[in-house]
């Protein structure tokens, strides 16, 4: 099977188990779609192993740390319907931008967890510090798609350095046009939607 070209073959997983995703190590499937965490946290340990890999679709609650290792040849992740803490989404920008290739981050309807109430103060830190790391990065390569979001997420987009922004909604637009100006790096913005009287869109130059 390792000898066949299984690029174009689209794999979707639901219930699955450790035993499966050893079959796909090594392979060169095309497109993985993971509909649970649980079937992300099984496939952790072969995805940097799929050596033609474009695309990665992930469902679920994601919080802590990210620590998925994805293959170099990744073109595309998509977060079809996740919840996330802010920690494990500055994570995954900061691993995006290590692929060191244009890649596609789809973030179609994300909802962010707030920081836990028990240590809210030492996640606030920790959160502040992993943003600023962060915003070292240089994210001109990344293109982030946006349809269903917060204020939260685009504060934590402020000041950074991505290249493309595509905004599916008006009121995606709404909640992003007060950090538009402070993208440095944007070179293309997508608006999608209804837009009447004035444009008061402050665009980076």
């Amino acid at each position: 099977m390792l000898l066949r070209d299984l690029s174009n073959i689209e794999i979707s997983v639901e219930n699955s188990s450790l035993e499966l995703f050893e079959i796909l190590c090594d392979s060169n499937i095309g497109i993985l779609d993971m509909r649970t965490d649980d079937c992300d946290s099984l496939a952790s340990e072969i995805l940097h192993t799929l050596s033609k890999l474009t695309k990665l679709y992930l469902w679920g609650t994601y919080t802590g740390r990210f620590e998925i290792r994805l293959p170099a040849s990744l073109q595309c992740i998509i977060l079809q319907k996740d919840e996330c803490s802010s920690e494990w989404l500055c994570r995954l920008l900061i691993t995006l931008c290590s692929l060191d290739h244009p890649v596609k981050c789809w973030l179609w309807d994300v909802v962010l967890q707030p920081c836990e109430k028990a240590h809210g103060d030492e996640c606030h830190i920790h959160k502040s510090d992993l943003r600023s790391k962060m915003l070292l990065r240089d994210q001109s390569n990344i293109e982030n798609l946006v349809k269903k979001s917060s204020m939260e997420l685009f504060e934590i987009f402020r000041d950074s350095s991505i290249g493309i922004l595509d905004l599916r909604t008006a009121d995606c637009v709404l909640l992003a046009s007060g950090i538009l100006h402070t993208l440095n790096k944007l070179t293309k913005l997508y608006l999608w939607g209804t837009y009447t009287g004035r444009c008061d869109l402050r665009l980076p130059a």
